[in-house]
Formats: C-alpha cells, structure tokens, sequence
C-alpha cells in the first residue's frame, strides 16, 4: 500500500498514533523518508552565453590615480564603517588592476585628462562579471514593457540571475600568418588579449559648478573581442531561455561598455544550457 508521507507525518505530530499504525505499521519506530526525486534537487540552471563584439569595445575603468580616487570618493557613503578601507589603500588596489604608472614613469601632458583602460591580471586583459551584471539589470528595465508577463523584471533579473565569472577573459583572433605556396589555411583560433587594439580621443563636454566646460578623455579599445561567461539562473519557471535571449537580444543593439552612443560594444551572443 503507498503511504502519504506528508498526511502520516501530520498525523504523528498530532499524536494520532492509532492513524499512524493503521497506515505504517512501525509508526512507533523511525519515520520513513521521503524519496527525493533527482531533479528535485537542482535550484539552479546553468548557462555558457558567449558574446562575439561586431566592433571596437571600450575600456571603463579609469587609468589615472587621480580619477581613481575621484571616483572611489564619489561612491564612498557619507558614514562609512569603522573599519573601512581607506580611500588611499583603494586607489593603490584599482591603479593595479589597471596598471597605472608609478610615480614620475607617466607622462604628464597624457595623463592628466580622462582616460579609461581595461583591468589586467597575469594573463592579460579582463572585463569583470559585475559590469555584465548590470548590464543585464539594465537591459531588463528596459524591456519591462516588452515582456509584461515578468512582473517587475529587473527586480526578478536582480535575485534570480547570477553571473558565476568573476574574471571574463577578453579574447581576440590570432593574427593570420603568412602561408607558403600550397599550405592550407590555418583555422583560427582565440588567445587572451594582452595589449588593447588602440586609443580613441574624444572631445566632450561637461557641466561643473563654474558652468559648461570642454575636455579631452581618452578611451582604450579592443578589435572584435569575445568574452564567454556562465550564468546561474534560479530553476524556478520565471527566468526562462526565452526571457534571457531577450535581454541580450536588446542588449546586442544596446551596447556594452563605453561609447555605446558611437556604436560600440554591440554584439552577436549565444545562450547554450550547461548539463
């Protein structure tokens, strides 16, 4: 006979032994447990999504201790903890990530307008996981409309999806080498970037507290890169394939990273389900 182990255990909270006995004849020793199907177990749904830039993709930490510190003051609260990591210890940490010049090694007259790198380990060029994160935030708010069905979708984006690679490895194409008379073409393959393609200088305008001003800023950018990341999306019927595929279908025309207003950062993607 198939036993419900939900109403037995009601049962015997309940201290309706002679129900228990009736429906498991050893109610008075251990209960049964209750057999976890496989599938029961997995929270989470994991996705390999790759994006492939159709153009140049800009940089956006910036470069010079200066803006470094100016930014992390910006975004320090206005009571921070006790035991805070002061903003000097926190511009030295971010000047390594991107390589800034140690004191008296930079150039002056280069250095001292806006300018935004890519951060660098041992291996080479990086984009951090934080930034696709909110880049998926963003585009979720503006699809909203689009998907009514998802109530509150960035909200939902927010808690339900998760990008599992801290450190996304900018890839670029090996350069193609000279072939002798008769040799195949060689295929092609990925390498991790280690120097950016190129700097871009723009001329922009800001508004300060002595009125509009103009400045030069300074952009490092890559060549078609790829960056291929995993995302952790919670198994639970709201964030489907097809709610993903459109926020990045948005967001390939949307853009990543700087200079989106100039058609940069716009890409191809693939979303494939991991097992």
């Amino acid at each position: 006979m198939e036993v419900d182990l939900k109403q037995l255990g009601r049962a015997m909270e309940r201290g309706n032994v002679m129900y228990a006995e009736r429906h498991w004849p050893d109610a008075r020793g251990p209960m049964p447990k209750p057999k976890i199907e496989k599938e029961d177990i997995h929270m989470w749904k994991k996705y390999e999504v790759e994006l492939k830039m159709l153009d140049k993709f800009a940089a956006s930490l910036p470069k010079t201790k200066e803006e470094i510190q100016a930014m992390l003051e910006n975004r320090m609260p206005s009571k921070p903890p006790e035991n805070f990591t002061p903003i000097a210890e926190l511009t030295e940490e971010v000047a390594e990530k991107v390589a800034t010049p140690a004191e008296g090694e930079e150039e002056e007259e280069e250095l001292k307008y806006g300018w935004a790198t890519f951060p660098r380990n041992e291996e080479g060029l990086y984009y951090e996981g934080r930034c696709i994160r909110g880049h998926l935030k963003d585009c979720a708010n503006q699809i909203k409309d689009v998907k009514p069905e998802v109530r509150a979708l960035k909200a939902k984006v927010a808690n339900k999806v998760y990008v599992m690679t801290d450190i996304i490895p900018l890839l670029i194409w090996e350069d193609d080498k000279p072939l002798k008379e008769g040799e195949p073409s060689p295929t092609r393959s990925l390498r991790r970037a280690k120097e950016i393609a190129g700097t871009q200088q723009r001329f922009v305008q800001v508004m300060t507290r002595q009125g509009p001003r103009s400045t030069i800023k300074y952009v490092d950018y890559l060549e078609k890169p790829t960056l291929k990341f995993r995302l952790s999306v919670l198994e639970d019927g709201i964030i489907t394939k097809e709610i993903l595929t459109s926020i990045f279908e948005y967001g390939s025309i949307h853009g990543l990273g700087q200079e989106r207003s100039q058609g940069w950062g716009r890409y191809d993607f693939t979303i494939t389900e991991v097992k």
